[in-house]
């Protein structure tokens, strides 16, 4: 394949209907129906991609939708073959700068490839999940993706086995069971070049002035690493970097990850990756059983099931797929639940309105627990997003109320906020008062708040007298996402107090981080 045509890789495509004989459409041909997306199946789709996670994965595999299980392969053996010798060049250059643009970035990133039971869905870059940007730094993210061919079967030559054929017409329900609705009819190969470079500067004005040089010229991934140079060096006393590279492969060398801090170094491992680079399977092309002609099945296998229902079950395959790829870690182990819902709609007599209407009722609880998992991560950012920088910083120091009464970090609650409706369960509190009279002398009173398997997403404190008499408090310890807080309040000499201190709590299990998306 040494044709190098440098062009936009085209978006993935469902193929329309099937007519009789025909081979899956190309996807540069197909352009105009709609994209497979990680946002879900369509109604009509026949062409969809999983992920290649390994040799397991081979030709004619089945692939179970509802369970995300490769099956027994019902067909005679065939070899898949590429229809063009032209490669595609996809360069990716993001210039980032603010920590809105970065997470944009990472959820951009997330493989868009439906999922296999137990395999890890993951950004492609995941190493952004650890970059910290600052008014004074900027990421620079350098990506070029060589793709090959797909290397397809045609369709119109498959055959299925004997007993699987006769499985089929016996039963298309116990077909489904031990072979799946799709089969692996062919793969794409790529080779991937990746650089991310956090650029730490002086100032705004210094990182400013980077930022422009490379967005000036953001087209080419080779010219964009020589301009980077060429304006570090420019700037070399007011700036640094640090680089995170990664390397599919090469020929005669194993996948890499390597960590630099020079920019010559990128140029020159671009270099080499240009000359040297060995493009791999990473995309499984499935296609359902209906291109076959003696398979009775139609593409939309939950036709019958009408409109809602059959949207009902693409609904719980979209809910499926965002929880195995779910920063937080219990979040997967709710498609098991979602699961055995898709197996009550294929098992679900259509006639029967209480069951249906009962169905629906278990759909709609699965999409919301979806829901929920999304929000908890959203949550304990917005958590992490509000610390107080000054309380973190005034630990141990007795602070004294004057002017200001009051002193919060972290986000106080979901009450009032509509984003978090569905997370109101999740959210306990604990709060403690600490009101005395006039005594000689000076008064103390110590607290401790929070549990061991809690994490606090939010605490208050508030000095209830506003005739500067009230004492002050001193926080011994506690900032978000911790266990626990203590705080301790204290009169001013032979003066009363009131003071009151409440802490905001989430479950530790329920919002615990995968390890590289952690902030």
């Amino acid at each position: 394949m040494e044709s190098k045509s440098r062009s936009q890789i085209q978006p993935r495509t469902l193929s329309p209907a099937r007519s009789s004989g025909a081979s899956p459409v190309s996807p540069k041909k197909a352009a105009a129906t709609t994209p497979v997306t990680s946002s879900g199946l369509q109604s009509a789709q026949t062409y969809i991609d999983l992920g290649w996670t390994g040799p397991h994965i081979t030709f004619g595999s089945g692939y179970d939708v509802a369970h995300r299980t490769l099956r027994s392969s019902a067909l005679e053996s065939f070899t898949p073959q590429s229809s063009s010798t032209d490669r595609k060049y996809t360069p990716n250059i993001h210039t980032i700068t603010t920590s809105e643009e970065l997470k944009s970035r990472i959820k951009a990133d997330v493989n868009a490839t439906i999922p296999l039971e137990g395999a890890k869905i993951e950004a492609t870059s995941s190493y952004l999940r650890s970059v910290q940007t600052s008014k004074t730094s900027l990421v620079q993210i350098l990506e070029e993706i060589i793709e090959d061919p797909p290397v397809r079967a045609k369709t119109e030559q498959l055959k299925l086995k004997p007993d699987a054929l006769k499985l089929l017409k016996k039963s298309v329900e116990e077909f489904q069971q031990k072979y799946g609705e799709y089969f692996v009819y062919g793969y794409v190969s790529r080779a991937r070049f990746s650089a991310i470079c956090t650029i730490k500067t002086s100032s705004e004005a210094v990182r400013d002035k980077i930022r422009a040089s490379l967005t000036a010229k953001a087209t080419d991934v080779g010219e964009i690493a020589a301009t980077l140079e060429r304006s570090l060096q420019n700037n070399s006393d007011f700036a640094q970097v640090d680089i995170h590279m990664e390397i599919d492969r090469l020929k005669g060398e194993e996948p890499a990850k390597r960590h630099i801090f020079k920019t010559d170094e990128v140029l020159s491992a671009f270099d080499k990756f240009q000359k040297d680079f060995v493009t791999v399977p990473f995309m499984a092309l499935l296609c359902h059983y209906s291109v076959i002609s003696s398979f009775p099945l139609p593409q939309n296998q939950f036709e019958y099931l009408g409109g809602q229902l059959a949207a009902a079950y693409q609904n719980l395959y979209i809910a499926q797929t965002d929880l195995i790829s779910s920063p937080m870690v219990q979040a997967a182990s709710f498609t098991h639940r979602i699961t055995k819902v898709c197996d009550e709609i294929k098992q679900l007599d259509v006639g029967n309105e209480d069951a249906v209407s009962e169905t629906k009722k278990h759909v709609q609880e699965c999409t919301d627990e979806t829901d929920r998992w999304r929000l908890r991560y959203d949550l304990r950012l917005d958590a992490v997003k509000l610390a107080s920088k000054s309380m973190a910083d005034n630990i141990g120091k007795e602070i004294e109320a004057s002017y200001q009464r009051e002193w919060s970090s972290g986000l106080l609650g979901v009450n009032g906020n509509r984003k978090y409706d569905l997370l109101k369960d999740d959210i306990t509190t604990q709060r403690e008062q600490f009101k005395v009279g006039w005594e000689h002398g000076r008064q103390r009173g110590k607290f401790l708040l929070g549990r061991s398997d809690k994490q606090i997403i939010g605490f208050q404190i508030i000095s209830h007298r506003n005739d500067n008499s009230n004492g002050s408090y001193k926080l011994h310890k506690g900032s978000i996402l911790d266990s626990e807080m203590q705080v301790e309040f204290i009169t001013g000499f032979s003066r009363g107090c009131d003071w009151v201190a409440e802490v905001w709590m989430v479950s530790k299990v329920t919002y615990e981080v995968k390890p590289d998306w952690k902030q």
